[in-house]
């Protein structure tokens, strides 16, 4: 069980000081010790038992020592421009400290062994402050105590920063984790909603909740968790679970594109942190001492720091990949509802134009009928006049009804039905064709290219308020080894497009909005080739391709 103990002395000048037993933590990543000063011994001798004296050198400080006996360190403290703090270790040793002769502190610090740190003493110090310092120890415990004593100045706010900084530490790669997880959690219940859940997610969520947990318990769990279970759940044997439900979830993901984008978040997070390496040893950073100092733990078969970040990065990128997996699949599944919605669509448009189609032969045959009455009639009149002008007059409109554009008969059908619906529409609609009966393209592309085109400039034509001409018109010929196609209409001036800068239709229908554009370029780029838009005049859009017929 930690002790504390606080006292209060009266020093020379007013110097007061404070001492506490705490645990000792080491230098944050993001606070270095350019701000800390350390007291230089200009003499240290060994104290004999007999009381004589011999010199004693020592250059590095440890955390245990095989010495024994009383020593004491003499040195200057240099003059103070500022208030701070004179700390130093006292575990496992029995300390007496003097400032120009005058013992200033005395401790006998002999913590338990179930004390998982090294208590500390922290003497504050007025600005401007100097003198000797003298510390006599006596080593009690050489395999806790830090000797030599390694004793420094530490300015006021330097405390404060390194524990917002140790906070830190241990904050932000925990934050990163909780998002993770949160992201990972959001997934797998999208996944179930969508009655599609994505069980290989669960051992990344137990992997990214063990990494959370790790980082918590080792940098802070001594102070919320019972003793025993702290020192269970710190060893680094624990760690070996993250691992385990690393690699279940790397065994689930077998899939080549999970492997291809691992891949390439490596080289480009490989590549970043080299970059950043350099800047950082071109500027002086701290991030190349870290980096060496990872390696070096590495060299010295200590996984600790390096082992965590690089769980981490697995752990993050995972996440995001297959957060991006998740989108892409909802992505491909809601341009497939869309297609569906659209082949439904257009069923239900070519059903209702049949049933269209109908009713106007009906209405032909009907008066076709009335026609051959009156036919009838004169013949038996024997107006063989009025008769041949009432032919005349039948012949003239079935030709304008049943206008030839072609001898292929996919594209002169298609320019029929367009041809009537301009008529309705009351479009001045006008085609050139100069093209084979058969031509070497299926006519599913034929018909969604000619189609669509047709679809959007009527649909533009009929938006130009009268008086205006509403006007439709449409060339195809053969060009070299091209079927060239052209279709230009005079449209109201507005155009619609998307955030990217794509063509959308002006019909109130969202489903459809740019999908006739797109399903014209995507057959066009089947042909090595691309459809170009354009508006010649400030009233007269222009939609164009030629597909390749031949390699």
């Amino acid at each position: 069980m930690l002790h504390e103990t606080i006292c209060t002395l009266d020093l020379p000048g007013a110097l007061s000081f404070i001492c506490h037993c705490h645990h000792l933590v080491p230098p944050s990543f993001c606070t270095g010790d350019s701000a800390m000063s350390y007291i230089t011994w200009d003499s240290s001798v060994c104290i004999l038992p007999d009381g004589s004296e011999e010199p004693f050198s020592s250059d590095v400080s440890s955390n245990s020592t095989d010495l024994s006996g009383t020593y004491r360190f003499t040195g200057t403290l240099p003059d103070m421009q500022e208030a701070g703090d004179l700390v130093f270790e006292t575990t496992g040793l029995s300390v007496t400290l003097a400032l120009d002769n005058e013992v200033i502190w005395q401790s006998r610090a002999d913590d338990p062994e179930s004390s998982g740190y090294m208590s500390q003493a922290v003497i504050p110090l007025p600005s401007g402050y100097t003198g000797e310092l003298t510390l006599t120890c006596e080593i009690l415990d050489g395999t806790r105590a830090l000797f030599p004593p390694l004793v420094r100045i530490m300015p006021k706010n330097l405390a404060a920063a390194e524990t917002t900084a140790l906070a830190n530490r241990a904050a932000f790669p925990v934050g990163a984790a909780a998002l993770a997880l949160v992201l990972i959690f959001g997934i797998f219940l999208l996944g179930i909603a969508g009655k599609r859940p994505d069980f290989s997610l669960i051992p990344l969520l137990f992997a990214i909740f063990s990494l959370i947990l790790s980082q918590l318990i080792q940098a802070q769990g001594y102070f919320f968790l019972p003793e025993k279970l702290y020192h269970i759940l710190a060893r680094r044997e624990t760690d070996v679970l993250i691992i385990v439900f690393l690699l279940l979830y790397l065994a689930a993901n077998h899939r080549r594109r999970f492997w291809k984008y691992l891949g390439i978040a490596a080289a480009w997070s490989a590549s970043a942190l080299l970059a950043a390496c350099l800047v950082s040893a071109a500027a002086g950073g701290a991030l190349v001492r870290y980096a060496a100092g990872l390696l070096s733990q590495l060299q010295a078969g200590i996984f600790s720091s390096l082992f965590y970040w690089i769980t981490l990065w697995l752990a993050l990128t995972s996440a995001i990949i297959s957060a991006f997996g998740v989108l892409r699949s909802f992505t491909e599944q809601q341009v497939q509802t869309q297609s569906l919605l659209l082949k439904n669509k257009s069923m239900a448009e070519s059903y209702q134009l049949l049933k269209n189609r109908m009713a106007e032969r009906a209405k032909i045959y009907h008066e076709i009928r009335h026609q051959l009455t009156a036919l009838d009639c004169l013949c038996q009149n024997r107006d063989y006049s009025a008769m041949q002008d009432l032919l005349a007059d039948i012949l003239r409109e079935q030709e304008a009804q049943t206008a030839r554009f072609t001898g292929n008969l996919t594209v002169n059908t298609i320019l029929q039905d367009a041809a009537a619906r301009a008529k309705q529409a009351d479009i001045s609609f006008r085609a050139s064709v100069h093209i084979p009966d058969s031509l070497p393209i299926p006519e599913t592309d034929l018909c969604s290219l000619l189609m669509n085109m047709l679809d959007n400039a009527l649909e533009g034509a009929a938006r130009v308020a009268p008086p205006r001409e509403r006007a439709v018109s449409v060339r195809i010929k053969i060009s070299g080894d091209y079927l060239a196609l052209r279709c230009q209409n005079t449209f109201d001036g507005k155009l619609k497009r998307d955030k990217n800068g794509n063509l959308q239709t002006t019909k109130g229908d969202a489903i459809s909005h740019g999908f006739g554009c797109r399903q014209m370029m995507k057959i066009a780029e089947k042909y090595q080739s691309v459809v170009h838009f354009d508006t010649p005049e400030e009233d007269v859009f222009l939609a164009e391709t030629a597909l390749l017929l031949s390699d």
